[in-house]
């Protein structure tokens, strides 16, 4: 898929800058890979997530938020000719393959929510495989939590799935709640090499055996007790 992003300001042409990257970041410091000079726009306002054929545009708190096409968004899948207005710049997504193509109609972003949230600096490092390469080639056998304590209590989740998310939100699988909760609190994701859990957001971090989750994902064995806001579960492995 052949991406790119041109800058405008006004009816001018600034710079075009292709979609290759794992993550495209956008803000007023140099070293973002799209840099805007203007004070509107803050030091790291916006990136855009390569993940799987989608792009997805997601505002990083900025101070005066991120529009595609006049509607404020947090996260966004781009669509061909989408405009997304940073401060007083507009850019121009062109998804090359699709331009002489009609756009479809946009989806709800909670349908690719659960592929959108994990993709951060920790959730990244939570789904590399770590080791020296003996893994490669080994097939994780299959865990899953069981709800000990929580709105969930007593249900049971299959963990088949490469993520699976945990938060108030309702695009995650594992709901809980709690006032420091983030809507996509964490995520556990099944890698080769085992099963990681990692913060995402909100000020409550998992905590797992009574340690908490902080900076770094942590390696999930038979048996760790797992617990997320009002939620406490138990992580085992059905298949030995």
């Amino acid at each position: 898929m052949a991406c790119k992003l041109i800058l405008k300001f006004k009816d001018s042409v600034i710079s075009e800058c292709p979609l290759e990257a794992e993550e495209t970041s956008i803000g007023r410091k140099p070293e973002n890979t799209i840099h805007i000079d203007n004070l509107a726009v803050s030091g790291r306002h916006a990136r855009v997530l390569k993940i799987g054929n989608k792009l997805i545009l997601e505002d990083l708190g900025s101070t005066n938020g991120t529009l595609v096409n006049d509607k404020q968004i947090t996260k966004h899948v781009l669509q061909h000719g989408d405009n997304i207005g940073i401060g007083k710049h507009v850019l121009v997504f062109v998804n090359i393959d699709e331009k002489e193509t009609p756009p479809a109609p946009q989806q709800d972003d909670s349908d690719d929510m659960d592929k959108t949230m994990v993709i951060t600096p920790q959730a990244r490092a939570a789904m590399t495989p770590q080791g020296d390469g003996q893994s490669k080639g080994m097939v994780m056998p299959l865990g899953g939590v069981q709800i000990l304590a929580g709105a969930m209590t007593g249900r049971s989740f299959d963990l088949s799935a490469s993520l699976t998310s945990i938060g108030k939100g309702d695009a995650c699988k594992i709901k809980v709640k709690g006032l420091t909760v983030g809507k996509q609190a964490a995520v556990i994701t099944r890698r080769p090499t085992g099963y990681h859990i990692a913060h995402l957001e909100g000020m409550s971090k998992p905590r797992v055996n009574g340690q908490t989750v902080s900076d770094q994902p942590k390696t999930l064995n038979d048996g760790d007790i797992i617990e997320v806001g009002d939620t406490k579960m138990e992580f085992f492995i059905k298949e030995k």
